[in-house]
């Protein structure tokens, strides 16, 4: 836990926390110790007897991107809260980092680092307990990205390309009802990414057919891919060079939803949904059907290129190629 309650406080960070006090939890109210932090981020622990549903352990890097989260959004004037309790569909439970503007306490967006899986009926109950507490989610993705192999980039957008990434449940929930973006923070270099999913498919070859006068050929006919997800990140950007937007979107069932999500430093607040950025063509063939990336650039669909990534991609941003002649108008 970051935040605690001392006898003359209900309300105490652990960074600010000092030894030879009698911290308690705030929601139980049984006693927890402090721990300085000489290894992992300071924070309180209950008891190794405690049941408390506050006393659930947390990782170095969820504890870490907490604290850097609050810090950043406090830095950027906004009120922020760690650990504040939720009540409702999905049971008692806090919230990460609640935060809001001084002037504007209605508008409060609450920011999860999620690293562990959900099943799609979870997220989907927590955000409706936010939806009755008129709170907007963002939903963050914390993802060690030292561990993804085959990365590769789209050049003429600037961006990271990763075929079959393992979407989790609920991380294609949230992409697909809260505006068709979804948020990672690396938890090896804490910077913070953009990601768009796109439909991945499968092919199988066909057994090779002849045309008369022409070469043997063969074709491959596609099916949608349900273990994985292609993903495009935009990216990184350091937690200091965020802003949150705030608004309402229409999800694939049909209910409206608020939710949050970054806006980095420099762009405008674009409004939710986001358009897709990359998507596959089909073009029938004599032999089959085959599949095309295209990516847009600059409101044009063209050939999606791919290369490999730099040994620096965690860390430094792409420079965008020029693209080449459009291939479709929108």
């Amino acid at each position: 836990m970051l935040t605690a309650a001392a006898p003359d406080a209900p309300y105490v960070e652990a960074a600010a926390a000092v030894r030879g006090v009698a911290y308690r939890c705030r929601l139980c109210g049984a006693p927890v110790i402090f721990k300085p932090g000489r290894v992992r981020a300071a924070h309180f622990a209950h008891r190794p007897d405690g049941t408390c549903a506050f006393g659930a352990p947390m990782s170095v890097a969820h504890l870490a991107a907490q604290q850097r989260l609050a810090e950043a959004l406090r830095a950027r004037g906004l009120t922020v809260t760690l650990e504040a309790p939720l009540t409702g569909e999905a049971g008692d439970r806090r919230i990460d980092v609640l935060a809001w503007p001084p002037d504007h306490p209605a508008a409060r967006v609450a920011v999860e680092v999620q690293a562990s899986d959900l099943g799609a009926d979870q997220i989907a109950a927590r955000t409706a307990s936010y939806q009755a507490m008129a709170v907007a989610p963002l939903w963050l993705r914390l993802l060690d990205f030292g561990s993804v192999r085959a990365v590769q980039t789209l050049p003429f957008r600037g961006t990271i390309w990763i075929e079959r990434y393992r979407a989790r449940a609920w991380e294609r929930w949230a992409h697909d009802h809260l505006g068709g973006r979804l948020w990672f923070m690396d938890s090896g270099t804490g910077r913070v990414w953009r990601g768009a999913f796109v439909t991945a498919h499968r092919g199988r070859e066909r057994a090779a057919s002849r045309i008369r006068g022409e070469a043997p050929t063969r074709g491959a006919d596609w099916t949608e891919a349900v273990q994985w997800a292609d993903l495009e990140l935009e990216g990184p950007w350091a937690v200091e060079d965020l802003r949150l937007g705030r608004g309402e979107v229409v999800g694939p069932d049909g209910k409206a939803r608020r939710f949050a999500w970054f806006v980095p430093e420099g762009e405008e607040a674009e409004r939710p949904p986001f358009q897709p950025t990359v998507r596959a063509r089909f073009e029938r063939e004599a032999a089959g059907e085959s599949r095309h990336l295209e990516a847009q650039v600059d409101g044009d669909w063209i050939p999606a290129t791919t290369d490999g990534a730099r040994a620096d991609w965690r860390t430094v941003r792409l420079t965008r190629r020029p693209a080449l002649r459009p291939l479709h108008r929108r």
